[in-house]
């Protein structure tokens, strides 16, 4: 029998390496398919950690149609008060005019301005060694907090901490996260969710986990006031005190839930069909809301809902692959509300500077922007012209 001789090639490297027959290759491909098709089964076999709920959200409003939402450059301005916050999730203001705000690790941070109006260095007031949210101030001068890991605090003015209250009917508050105060001392906030963070799986859920409660100074108790919200967000109380507003930021609506008169005790929607999640909601003078838009509508979050089955499968994904399906569109934008639900005027940076917008608040002839992970970094502000 003839002897056979194996032809070798050279690599690029020196050596010789005996070269694959076709035959070979295709066995090698038809394997690597053989265990990439049995590793899809199993993931479509395996049960979803979510029972999805089906609802076919309303198409959304459209930014190139003449009205309130058509788009414009009014954010597009924007200038930076300060960057010592990367993610300045709320604003509020003391007595004094001092700008306050919080940071995603736990800081509180303090910024003066000066006699023109131009903001001073930010200079670090107090840290939760949590994650602030909300804040403002009490009629005694004491930063009430909403925070995210510890509940709701309350900090004076030389910064020592207070627990008021992380705990309601026995169970924990998973997620504190905005509030509002009433001039009798009474403190709405909301309780986001009992997932107790911010994931996606909760969004292709499409279940109700958020909660509005109440806090009574006097008798230091808690109380549920509503139950069953989409993701329970901003909070604001009327300039009458008659109703006080929550965000469900996952329906794109404002709830509102009557404090007085015929209907207390009650809740129905105030503002829906937004342009995308509502985050922060604060109050003018005027009475009027500003709701900051955490992100536009995602189109892929719309067709998830009407399809159970893809959201099913999307849980199953590590939250690590699918931080890019939630995040923020580049598109900044905050909306002006008049006291009866109506869209006033809506506020849009559509190249993107300034984006993840969750608190647009008005002072001093200004338009305070907050933003949150995921958006822009600092405190933004504009001119409240129109």
């Amino acid at each position: 029998m003839p002897n056979t001789q194996v032809r070798s090639v050279k690599s690029p490297e020196g050596v010789n390496r005996p070269k694959r027959s076709p035959r070979k290759v295709r066995i090698l491909g038809l394997s690597l398919l053989a265990v990439l098709l049995l590793g899809v089964i199993i993931f479509l076999l395996i049960p979803s950690p979510i029972e999805p709920a089906k609802w076919s959200a309303p198409t959304a409003p459209s930014f190139e149609e003449a009205g309130p939402w058509k788009q414009n450059n009014k954010l597009s301005s924007a200038q930076l008060v300060t960057d010592a916050p990367k993610s300045p999730e709320f604003i509020t203001f003391d007595k004094e005019g001092q700008l306050y705000t919080g940071d995603s690790d736990g800081k509180i941070y303090k910024v003066a301005f000066d006699a023109e109006g131009s903001p001073q260095k930010a200079k670090v007031f107090a840290d939760t060694k949590g994650t602030p949210n909300g804040l403002i101030f009490d009629a005694n001068g004491n930063l009430i907090v909403t925070d995210v890991k510890k509940g709701l605090l309350s900090i004076n003015p030389s910064g020592s901490i207070e627990v008021l209250a992380n705990q309601v009917d026995g169970k924990p508050i998973y997620l504190a996260n905005e509030l509002d105060i009433a001039k009798d001392g009474s403190i709405y906030f909301s309780d986001t969710s009992n997932y107790g963070r911010v994931t996606f799986r909760e969004i292709a859920e499409n279940k109700p986990h958020g909660r509005l409660l109440k806090y009574d100074p006097l008798t230091k108790q808690t109380t549920v006031l509503l139950e069953g919200l989409y993701f329970a967000n901003g909070v604001a109380l009327s300039a009458d005190e008659d109703f006080v507003l929550v965000a469900e930021s996952y329906h794109y609506q404002l709830t509102r839930y009557w404090l007085k008169g015929s209907k207390k005790g009650t809740s129905d929607i105030f503002a829906d069909n937004l342009a995308g999640f509502p985050d922060n909601i604060t109050r003018d003078e005027q009475g009027h809301f500003w709701v900051g838009i955490f992100t536009t509508r995602i189109s892929f979050i719309d067709q998830m809902h009407r399809s159970p089955w893809l959201a099913g499968i999307m849980a199953k994904l590590p939250e690590s692959l699918l931080s890019g399906a939630s995040a923020p569109a580049k598109h900044g934008l905050a909306v002006e509300l008049n006291p009866q639900g109506q869209l006033i005027e809506s506020w849009h940076d559509p190249e993107g500077s300034l984006y993840g917008v969750t608190t647009a608040a008005s002072d001093n002839g200004y338009l305070y922007i907050g933003t949150a992970p995921g958006g822009s970094r600092g405190v933004h502000r504009v001119l409240l012209t129109k």
